[in-house]
């Protein structure tokens, strides 16, 4: 049986507390990132990338005339795919600033760490607990803060065909990042998004991919690979973030019994479509092409999730309950 739409548009702990989306959307020069796509770096050198995860951590927001939203006791995991982060619901209007650590910070990350604990004793959905490929180095080592595979042209054919793996750790490599003057998208009343980039092409700046092999460990050009997030301007302000309210009415959702029905009508341009759960994991994905349609997601679990789309002015995230 149907049940009535469920876009939960008011927050959840009170009228003035707004939802908070950050997304750190992967470019690789003036083109959108995707795994396994050709690309040519800044050395000039064709390089096909299988993945890139990192950590993100000791976020901060500050906004309303330099308040400060402390979120330093969470760990993200960013990844090819997965990159918007939920921050939850917070009393804020105008964000100033966003500040965070690409990498696990010290106190999380080794044995000596007044904040560590065994792998094994966190939850299987947080960002800390075991992943595929994997994220963690051992107790004495801590968690690799990037990892980066795939194949780099060594021999000036355009083609890439040698192998490469780079994996950095250890408690001297994360690096800082601070983004002043965000511009916010005031998504609806009660949601804000910041669209940041992630340059991928600058992260690899002067790597010769080619000559890297299976590279894991914290100094030489692991080292040099975090540095390059600071120097090489890594992480910015999207060139086309907008203060403007998206369009809500192309796209409505409905919920029934361990679903989620999306219907459309007055598409113009291609749209993709991610139902992701509270963590910010994409959990199903959805190419839109036609003017109008429906589909649906079924085997759901009950729970709270967030259906993700863009229209020509950025990013939106709406929430919806599954029965």
């Amino acid at each position: 049986m149907r049940i009535v739409v469920l876009l939960l548009m008011l927050p959840l702990f009170g009228f003035s507390q707004k939802a908070l989306f950050v997304t750190l959307k992967p470019m690789f020069g003036a083109q959108e990132y995707q795994a396994g796509t050709n690309y040519t770096g800044n050395n000039g050198k064709v390089v096909k990338l299988e993945y890139l995860k990192y950590y993100l951590g000791d976020l901060s927001i500050v906004h309303d005339g330099g308040q400060i939203l402390d979120l330093t006791e969470s760990v993200y995991l960013i990844g090819d795919t997965n990159y918007t982060l939920f921050l939850g619901y917070h009393a804020v209007n105008q964000i100033e600033q966003v500040n965070f650590l690409v990498g696990v910070p010290g106190r999380f990350n080794t044995q000596s760490g007044s904040m560590a604990q065994d792998i094994s004793l966190y939850p299987e959905t947080y960002a800390l607990s075991f992943q595929s490929p994997s994220m963690y180095w051992g107790w004495a080592a801590g968690y690799m803060h990037m990892i980066v595979e795939g194949k780099a042209d060594g021999n000036n054919d355009q083609t890439p065909e040698t192998f490469f793996q780079l994996h950095n750790f250890g408690d001297h490599s994360q690096a800082p990042v601070s983004i002043p003057s965000v511009i916010q998208t005031n998504s609806d009343p009660n949601q804000i998004d910041v669209q940041l980039i992630c340059h991928i092409d600058r992260w690899l700046n002067n790597i010769n991919l080619a000559s890297v092999g299976i590279l894991h460990g914290e100094d030489g050009l692991n080292l040099e690979v975090m540095q390059n997030v600071s120097t090489q301007v890594v992480f910015e302000q999207s060139a086309t973030a907008s203060t403007s309210t998206l369009q809500k009415d192309i796209l409505q959702f409905s919920s029934s019994e361990g679903s989620v029905e999306c219907a459309w009508t007055g598409l113009e341009k291609e749209l993709t479509v991610n139902l992701m759960d509270q963590s910010g994991k994409i959990l199903r994905s959805q190419s839109l092409s036609s003017v109008q349609g429906q589909f649906t997601w079924n085997g759901l679990k009950p729970g709270m999730y967030f259906v993700q789309f863009a229209d020509q002015n950025g990013q939106q995230s709406r929430q919806v309950m599954v029965f």
